[in-house]
């Protein structure tokens, strides 16, 4: 189960369950039309909830060409979830991205909407 929410500033992303690739049949052209509409980087705010178990063959497949192809799009991610999806969240895919990443516990989710927000040049 992947929620992709619109606002003001950052896409907030939930995933629960296991990502599959028809999720990412939802979130590219969400994103890609974000990113096309948006001077600059585009921040995001990934919260991981409890049930969150990763992604499926297919998933883990979409998902990382999707980072590939969108590593210049990216502007803050701060991943929110338990500190199991720590080292996945930050050291895993930190050299597929040039932006800033950091991970936030769920007790932590409002320092983590803070932080991802601050306009800052990616690293």
């Amino acid at each position: 189960m992947l929620r992709i929410e619109e606002r003001a500033g950052p896409i907030t992303i939930t995933a629960g369950g296991t990502l599959e690739s028809a999720d990412y049949d939802r979130f590219v052209p969400i994103f890609e039309r974000i990113a096309a509409q948006k001077a600059g980087t585009v921040p995001m705010l990934i919260v991981l909830m409890s049930d969150f178990s990763g992604w499926d063959l297919s998933g883990l497949w979409r998902d990382l060409k999707f980072d590939v192809k969108h590593k210049d799009s990216f502007g803050r991610i701060a991943i929110v979830g338990d500190r199991k999806w720590e080292e996945w969240g930050t050291k895993l895919f930190d050299p597929l991205f040039r932006a800033k990443m950091k991970f936030f516990t769920t007790a932590e989710r409002g320092a983590a909407e803070s932080w991802v927000r601050e306009d800052g040049d990616v690293s």
